[in-house]
């Protein structure tokens, strides 16, 4: 990086969000360089992933646009599109955004569509932006969208409650400060390329290594709450399908049992608001606006210090966890406490997290697993 030097002269960008930027850089807006089109319109359920429809065609799913900012040629949905169906294609060098997301981080999102394709379509949740401009490289416009400061600036645009929107006439009014010319705007980009190929390698082989760090983990927690700590101890079978064999004096009960369900509903608002995350329970911060809202927090439930709250909801991104605060959830939420207050509850802590992360409450769940709701019964609780 040592033989790209600053520029000699800089000025005030007249954004006050932006800063100074190189004397000779221009200032334009989105909309006057290309044009936003929209995604698929008029589908049902039914329209989608039927692979033996011989009017199946490929379609880019948010996923895609929310997980790269290269849009992923292994990565497509299907979608029915009837002859003389009337719906936008995507072409190449065609930017998306993701429009409308469950978290404000990902809101305007964008992502580079990079290849040729024959017949590509988008998804409802987002926008294609089309370079109208020949003065642009496609990528160093993919570069400016994705740095902090324009990511920031977009998500901070959204509103909304249980879903975050992102106008379109926000995304067209974006302010950008551009590099005049091709041959500046591809040196950036070709610089970039290999600059942040060079840092994805290194995060991958960190990733690979702390994936295993994890799998060892939750291998060393298994292993111990269900079996114990003395490998010369006596077994017997538990009689239980998923547990298996445990030491031969150690006893087998039902949960409840040994914890009692509790739903209390606070009936009215100035609670702190609890989340359930696969990092634990944390404090909502509903002041910033971010994330999932609720209409009337009244209408939630207490979870007291050393409570269990677990969401149920959905076994696989939901957690459970033992609170470390006074405050009201959502009333989906499962919240129990044990009945014997001489429990060990982190232990048993350790016994739910692994029916999560090993899938073992997948297996006793109900609903739709394709709409990622897959319910714990209480009864199966």
């Amino acid at each position: 990086m040592s033989k790209y030097q600053p520029y000699s002269e800089y000025k005030d960008s007249g954004i006050k969000w932006l800063g100074e930027v190189p004397e000779h850089w221009k200032k334009t807006r989105l909309k006057f360089l290309g044009f936003t089109y929209g995604g698929l319109s008029g589908k049902a359920g039914k329209d989608f992933n039927q692979e033996d429809n011989k009017f199946s065609k490929p379609f880019i799913p948010f996923t895609n646009i929310a997980g790269s900012s290269y849009i992923k040629d292994d990565y497509f949905g299907l979608v029915i599109i009837n002859e003389g169906e009337s719906q936008n294609k995507a072409k190449k060098n065609d930017l998306f955004f993701l429009m409308s997301s469950e978290d404000y981080e990902d809101l305007g999102k964008a992502s580079l569509l990079q290849f040729d394709v024959d017949e590509l379509y988008l998804n409802s949740f987002c926008k294609g932006f089309r370079l109208t401009s020949k003065n642009l490289d496609p990528k160093y416009l993919n570069f400016l969208l994705s740095g902090d400061t324009y990511r920031k600036l977009l998500y901070t645009q959204g509103n909304g409650f249980t879903r975050i929107n992102l106008r379109l006439e926000r995304l067209n009014d974006l302010v950008l400060s551009l590099a005049p010319t091709l041959e500046e705007q591809t040196t950036i980009a070709n610089f970039l390329d290999r600059e942040t190929t060079k840092i994805d390698t290194l995060i991958k082989k960190q990733q690979v290594l702390l994936e295993l760090l994890k799998e060892k983990r939750q291998a060393v927690i298994s292993h111990t709450v269900t079996k114990g700590l003395d490998s010369n101890v006596k077994m017997k079978d538990s009689g239980v399908e998923w547990l298996g064999e445990v030491p031969a004096h150690w006893g087998v009960k039902k949960v409840k049992y040994l914890f009692e369900i509790r739903k209390r509903i606070s009936g009215e608002l100035g609670y702190p608001i609890l989340s359930i995350t696969q990092k634990g329970i944390k404090v909502k911060d509903t002041e910033s606006g971010k994330g999932q809202l609720s209409m009337d927090y009244s209408k939630y439930q207490f979870v007291k210090v050393g409570d269990f709250a677990m969401n149920h909801m959905d076994l696989l991104t939901g957690f459970v966890d033992i609170s470390k605060h006074h405050g009201v959830t959502s009333p989906d939420y499962r919240v129990f406490a044990a009945r014997d207050k001489n429990l060990v509850t982190q232990y048993f802590l350790y016994l739910f997290q692994m029916g999560y992360i090993n899938k073992i409450f997948y297996g006793f769940g109900q609903g739709s697993s394709q709409f990622g709701r897959w319910r714990l019964p209480t009864d199966q609780f």
